[in-house]
């Protein structure tokens, strides 16, 4: 018995068989393939598959150990990860250097600097050492990478008019306090650790596209005017509105504002207005006219009701009640101050007061905005441009979750603002891989799973080194064809 190989102009089989009466007999045929890689590992299977019918068909005077013909995997590491983020960071024209690995590697795996430097190696093949890494974070440039995401998100949607402003707070794995690193409010409630403030700017679809950060101590309103003043003097806008909640709110932000001819959509506090204010705010029927809107000096105060905002208020006011009561009846202590106890000498609870609960029954199910006079924009438009602020606290929410962006064991001020800028990268590129993995109803944790199987690497059968490549199911190659399209 021997092989046979047999070349056409597409392809090159191999067969199995035998002469006999000087005709070839044919016995298996084995298969055929077109590539090279393909042909060389079919002949290693042919020949082994040879072996192996002739073994089988002698009697030996002495057993032979069979030679093993398994392939042995020499290398492997993952791909698909750079062809789907590395494609989005390149997409969005992030500079072409090791920042692109720093990004896919902190999307899909975001540990510590230590861990980074392991995956790289163990699992996409990218050897860096952990020096190189610090060395290179150390010349990021914030305002160029900044610039550059501005540019990306602006031509998507034709330029940039309606943004979203927030605050949140990052801490740190130390007690130690430094000139950036101070203990303030922290939205994490961890006032026991120093922290720093972080502010982005979001577009209307929840691109990021700028950021900034504060010193740990300061109040988020103060951080307001500062962002914007920084953001008109980087852009032109031809028109703008801003849209922030209540903790912006301060007649110096909204002042400001308004000497820049700048639009803006603010929660307003309804609870804390004027008492003529007020008393038009709550005699104001809603059931029959869910929208109220009142004048004031510079501004438009509009008040929206909502049946299930109304429903919610009152759950979450009967829940602390309860807690309350049952506190009170226990005699266990109310460690915070609450709006619904009643108290002697500012010192002493006494009960809880129903004047409270009942005055704070009036608002149930409404929420104010704070809108400028030269906003002519509707009620319905007013409210909806507001409800998108949400935008901005799941951009917060991938960040802290999804990039780890916190807590922060960086000691250095520069690394801490390293590992800042690397996160707002990462979460630009996350948010745009989101959204094209969206059209086909992939989420980034299910991407990062499929990706993680699709690779390439080196073989070995018997003396022969080849290339191998993963074999994709659909969902890899769904993935995989949404942004090779683009």
């Amino acid at each position: 018995m021997f092989v046979r190989r047999i070349k056409s102009r597409k392809s090159t089989c191999f067969q199995i068989g035998e002469k006999k009466y000087g005709k070839f007999k044919l016995i298996k045929h084995v298969g055929c393939a077109s590539t090279t890689v393909e042909i060389e590992a079919l002949q290693v299977k042919a020949n082994q598959e040879l072996q192996e019918m002739i073994l089988k068909n002698q009697l030996l005077l002495f057993p032979e150990i069979k030679k093993s013909f398994k392939a042995k995997l020499l290398n492997w590491h993952i791909t698909g990860y750079h062809l789907v983020f590395g494609f989005v960071y390149d997409l969005i024209r992030f500079p072409d250097n090791m920042l692109r690995d720093l990004v896919v590697a902190r999307i899909v795996h975001p540990k510590s600097k230590d861990a980074t430097v392991r995956f790289l190696k163990n699992y996409l093949g990218i050897i860096l050492s952990k020096d190189k890494i610090y060395r290179f974070l150390d010349t990021l440039d914030k305002n160029k990478l900044i610039e550059i995401a501005y540019e990306f998100v602006s031509l998507k949607n034709s330029g940039v008019s309606l943004i979203f402003y927030d605050v949140t707070t990052l801490h740190f794995e130390t007690e130690k306090e430094d000139e950036f690193r101070k203990k303030g409010f922290s939205k994490d409630h961890r006032g026991d650790m120093p922290q720093v403030l972080i502010g982005l700017f979001v577009d209307f679809e929840g691109y990021p596209f700028d950021f900034d950060y504060f010193t740990g101590n300061t109040f988020e309103g103060h951080t307001f005017r500062t962002s914007v003043e920084k953001l008109i003097k980087k852009y032109q806008f031809d028109s703008l509105t801003v849209v922030a909640d209540a903790g912006m709110l301060s007649e110096d932000n909204l002042a400001y504002l308004e000497t820049k001819k700048i639009n803006y959509i603010v929660g307003a506090r309804l609870k804390n207005t004027k008492e003529e204010i007020l008393k038009q705010i709550i005699d104001h029927n809603y059931r029959v006219e869910s929208i109220n809107e009142i004048e004031l000096d510079a501004q438009r105060l509009i008040i929206e009701y909502s049946e299930d905002r109304a429903k919610k208020d009152m759950k979450n006011r009967e829940k602390i009640i309860d807690t309350l009561k049952k506190k009170l009846e226990t005699g266990k202590p109310v460690v915070h101050k609450n709006k619904f106890l009643a108290w002697k000498n500012n010192d002493k609870i006494t009960s809880i007061d129903d004047k409270k609960i009942e005055e704070d029954k009036q608002f149930d199910g409404l929420k104010g905005y704070i809108v400028n006079k030269g906003n002519q924009s509707n009620f319905k438009e007013i409210i909806n441009q507001y409800h998108n602020l949400w935008k901005v606290e799941k951009a917060f929410r991938m960040s802290k979750n999804d990039l780890k962006e916190r807590p922060i064991y960086h000691q250095e001020i520069k690394r801490i603002q390293s590992h800042l800028i690397l996160c707002f990268v990462s979460l630009l590129v996350m948010k745009e891989a989101e959204k094209i993995l969206n059209t086909k109803k992939y989420t980034i944790e299910r991407a990062i799973e499929f990706l993680g199987k699709v690779g390439e690497g080196e073989i070995r059968i018997g003396n022969t080194k080849m290339p191998l490549e993963s074999e994709l199911n659909q969902d890899s190659k769904n993935i995989l064809k949404l942004f090779s399209g683009h």
